[in-house]
């Protein structure tokens, strides 16, 4: 059997990440994905946007989205079953409380009981992936900067872990619509705070996509967007995708940017 036909054969691939790719696209079922394929994918993504059949897509139709949704719930179920360390379903504010100060101790590098931005931007940059571009990187730090001045009280220039979990009290009554002390995935899937963040990435998508600057982004803009991302990724331009050119895209299966 050839590496291109057993994707989990092939050397340094991400054999569940491509797996994902030929279900959606490999409509040939010869183990790789043609640019025809992966139009045609990006074309039936479009459509699943598009609920209304208006030819164009804005910010709250990619956040309204069947994989956007099932994305929030997805991170949702993975937070519950994460902080959930009695297994009951539900995140209590004790165990809530408790991953904060655990978090709060890893993030204290050098063990003296405060954080200061440096060591919260780390953190944020070490769950991301490669260092972005300058201008993404200044905005970036910007958004980590607002973060920290929201969790320092006292605006002294450090976190202290009193702040920490302060703020994680607050971010848990949020969550907790019910005020019964008990945040389920859905609770935290219809809080304000995943809403805004489900919109604020389609904000960045739509900026992404829209060639034209008119503020949505037509089915043309997007399948134009598909074949330059396409391109890029076919790294040898044979006109084909294969395990290891596919391994390493970060938007693959993670829906920051829609391949189709």
């Amino acid at each position: 059997v050839s590496a291109q036909s057993n994707p989990v054969a092939t050397p340094g691939a991400h054999p569940s990440l491509f797996q994902h790719m030929l279900q959606k696209m490999d409509t040939n079922g010869d183990g790789r994905i043609t640019l025809d394929e992966y139009l045609a994918a990006a074309n039936a993504h479009f459509k699943s946007i598009d609920s209304q059949h208006k030819g164009s897509v804005d910010a709250a139709d990619i956040a309204s989205s069947p994989e956007a949704t099932a994305r929030i719930d997805q991170r949702a179920q993975s937070m519950v079953k994460r902080l959930d360390t009695t297994g009951n379903g539900f995140v209590t504010q004790d165990e809530f409380v408790a991953a904060a100060q655990q978090r709060f101790a890893r993030l204290d590098k050098n063990a003296d009981g405060k954080l200061t931005p440096d060591e919260l931007t780390a953190a944020r940059r070490h769950h991301g992936s490669a260092e972005p571009a300058n201008g993404k990187s200044n905005k970036r730090a910007q958004f980590a900067q607002r973060h920290f001045d929201k969790i320092d009280a006292n605006h002294d220039g450090v976190v202290t872990i009193d702040e920490y979990v302060s703020a994680a009290r607050t971010l848990y009554a949020q969550f907790d619509s019910a005020h019964d002390g008990k945040v389920t995935a859905a609770e935290i899937e219809s809080s304000p705070r995943t809403q805004e963040r489900a919109v604020h990435v389609a904000d960045r998508m739509v900026r992404h996509l829209d060639a034209n600057g008119d503020g949505v982004v037509s089915q043309d803009e997007f399948v134009a967007a598909a074949k330059t991302r396409f391109a890029r990724i076919d790294k040898n331009g044979d006109g084909f995708i294969d395990a290891d050119e596919a391994s390493g895209q970060r938007w693959a299966g993670r829906g920051h940017k829609p391949q189709g």
